[in-house]
């Protein structure tokens, strides 16, 4: 098969056999090697690409830098080993940045003309849940590390988000195909949809909910599937997110009680996505919990409230020292994990903040992970715990979001 000599270095011709949503196609080609048509589109389903198949279109040609490349697909294992990632952390944060901000206001929408009455917009859910996906498949950790910004003044629309990207980096590491991430995400954006059916008075309730309350707050996944039944083009996993992200794996959730393996395994992966989001958030009625005390808890109860599998899954993804820890080293200094590092989870990246003696500084500066410092002359920086930020007036989300800027300048 003859490709143009036009050919550009950020496009490249890709057997259709190996076409995935969320790859922008410039060009199809027929078998004989001729242009079909200028196409321009980015594939956002399954169908997109089954109809070509039937069309008897053997290649097509993408645009690298519109959409996804085709050996990024091939990401992760289950085990967070597998190919290196298409895209560096630090490039990739940049484009999270974007991803996280644009997100919430379009989750936003969606959320106020629902509370509103009024029927919302499925593709801006679909194109958020997509601009999720790409970016987990270029890069798993990047958008991941965004989920510790925090919103106290639009916290349904950062939890919806922040949500919607925990499921799935946990299915992508699971391995399941990009379209079916889409609709997994689309889930995740919509999973607290039925709380616009309850009174505000009761979901900002600074105290204890009444038995009435508490009856009405535990129907908000009810209510949500009843507000996209009528949706066409939702698929039925997405459906599974919003009804199952409170059952419990002894069958103590609800709104069903249903246990064990009878939970779809989205239904299980939603479960810890929705509760560490919310127990690392600052609520009216509670404080924040440390990245690594909402781990723990949800540890304590493997098996119990959740499956053991995905909390395993759950803990790899994140890390012993997620994104936005704010931690103390051996040497006494404190600073915000900035970065992971797989092959030494103990010892992160960490913007350090505050010097030995416990002094602000006023020009902080990254110190590398244990496998950085290798080799390196001077003193080896562990951490020895993980701090509440909010005792040091530090703002993690503001740390995160900055670094990505200074490292991309």
């Amino acid at each position: 098969m003859q490709v143009p000599n036009d050919k550009k270095a950020h496009t490249r011709q890709v057997g259709i056999d190996d076409v995935a949503v969320g790859m922008f196609v410039e060009d199809i080609i027929t078998d004989q090697g001729g242009l079909f048509v200028e196409q321009n589109m980015k594939i956002g389903s399954q169908q997109q690409i089954d109809s070509l198949k039937k069309r008897g279109i053997k290649a097509v040609r993408i645009n690298t830098q519109k959409g996804m490349d085709a050996k990024s697909d091939a990401g992760a294992d289950a085990t967070g080993e597998g190919k290196e990632a298409e895209v560096n952390y630090d490039t990739e944060l940049a484009k999270a940045v974007i991803i996280h901000k644009e997100g919430i206001i379009k989750v936003g929408e969606v959320l106020k003309t629902i509370r509103n009455g009024r029927n919302f917009s499925l593709v801006m859910v679909r194109n958020v849940a997509e601009s999720i996906v790409e970016s987990i498949i270029r890069n798993r950790d990047a958008l991941v590390s965004l989920c510790q910004i925090k919103d106290n003044d639009n916290y349904t629309y950062t939890h919806s988000l922040n949500v919607a990207i925990l499921i799935v980096a946990v299915a992508n590491s699971l391995k399941y195909p990009a379209d079916r991430l889409v609709e997994i995400g689309m889930g995740g954006l919509l999973h607290d949809i039925g709380k616009m059916r309850v009174p505000e008075s009761i979901l900002n309730k600074p105290g204890r909910l009444t038995d009435t309350e508490f009856a009405m707050m535990k129907r908000h996944p009810e209510f949500g599937v009843e507000s996209i039944l009528d949706q066409r083009g939702i698929a039925d996993i997405t459906k599974k997110v919003v009804l199952q992200h409170h059952e419990r794996y002894n069958g103590k959730g609800y709104p069903f009680g249903i246990k064990g393996e009878r939970i779809h395994e989205v239904g299980l992966i939603s479960a810890i996505a929705d509760v560490y989001d919310a127990l690392t958030s600052e609520r009216v009625y509670k404080a924040a919990l440390t990245p690594q005390k909402a781990l723990a808890m949800i540890f304590r109860n493997s098996d119990k409230e959740y499956s053991n599998k995905i909390v395993e899954q759950f803990t790899r993804l994140m890390g012993i020292y997620p994104v936005g820890s704010f931690v103390k080293l051996t040497t006494g200094e404190m600073g915000v994990v900035v970065r992971m590092d797989r092959e030494a989870l103990l010892a992160p990246s960490v913007l350090i903040l505050f010097d030995r003696m416990g002094n602000r500084l006023k020009e902080p500066h990254t110190m590398e992970s244990l496998n950085r410092q290798a080799g390196k002359p001077g003193e080896v920086h562990k951490i020895e715990m993980s701090l509440n930020p909010a005792a040091f007036n530090i703002d993690v989300g503001e740390y995160i979001v900055n670094n990505s800027l200074i490292l991309n300048k």
